[in-house]
């Protein structure tokens, strides 16, 4: 059985279709397709998703799990002077990404991959709804594989509903980046900010050569862990 989430739906019949919506009173059109997460219009975790992040500018951003790429390709056009890149394991959904933003008139690099395993460089932002349906354990490698792929101040921006395990994901993120934060919630979803910097003890040797700042370094995060700095226990 073919998922929106699997490599080939090319056994399932194409029907395109074409799917409007406004954010903040402009207008978009996207082409969707029978295989492709969402297809009858945009879902309601994505549109807050998108409505939370246009507002927070980086250069480079990171789609994962694009879909048909809504959640990017709106990000760009409120966000022009932005690079996106739109990533999915789904073929079919790939190939209507690249018709969306044509469509939107923006340029977007599009990649054929499963989770990072065809990501090659590093990002100011990530950005995710990630596919449920997968399970738990895979999300949550998604969520600790994304710290590699950001720059040390980048963050991880992703959308999750409380009944599909949001607390105990906004924990487990707690164990990996120096902050995480809900930045917005409606009807049981969440809008979930996860901040990288530099986290561990072993990043911290990266830069501190000295034992006598490693010292202090854990010293002022003992003192106080939720102050922002950069190193955790």
């Amino acid at each position: 059985m073919s998922h929106y989430y699997s490599e080939d739906n090319d056994n399932l019949d194409s029907l395109e279709k074409d799917t409007f919506f406004k954010i903040k009173d402009r207008s978009f059109h996207f082409i969707t397709d029978n295989g492709v997460f969402s297809k009858s219009r945009l879902d309601f975790g994505s549109r807050l998703l998108i409505e939370t992040v246009i507002d927070i500018p980086k250069a480079k951003i990171l789609d994962l799990g694009s879909g048909y790429g809504p959640v990017g390709i709106v990000y760009k056009v409120f966000n022009p002077k932005s690079t996106i890149t739109l990533s999915d394991v789904n073929k079919r959904a790939l190939n209507l990404s690249t018709k969306n933003a044509r469509l939107n008139n923006q340029v977007a690099t599009i990649i054929n991959s499963d989770g990072f395993n065809k990501i090659n460089q590093k990002y100011d932002m990530i950005l995710t709804n990630p596919p449920i349906r997968i399970g738990k354990k895979k999300i949550y490698q998604l969520f600790s594989k994304a710290y590699e792929y950001l720059e040390e101040s980048g963050v991880l921006i992703f959308v999750m509903n409380k009944k599909q395990g949001s607390t105990s994901a906004i924990s487990f993120c707690e164990g990996i980046y120096t902050k995480v934060e809900v930045i917005n919630k409606k009807s049981g979803f969440q809008i979930i900010k996860c901040l990288k910097w530099l986290t561990k003890l072993q990043d911290c040797d990266k830069i501190l050569k000295c034992d006598r700042m490693r010292i202090f370094c854990m010293f002022m995060v003992k003192i106080n862990k939720n102050m922002g700095w950069f190193c955790e226990l």
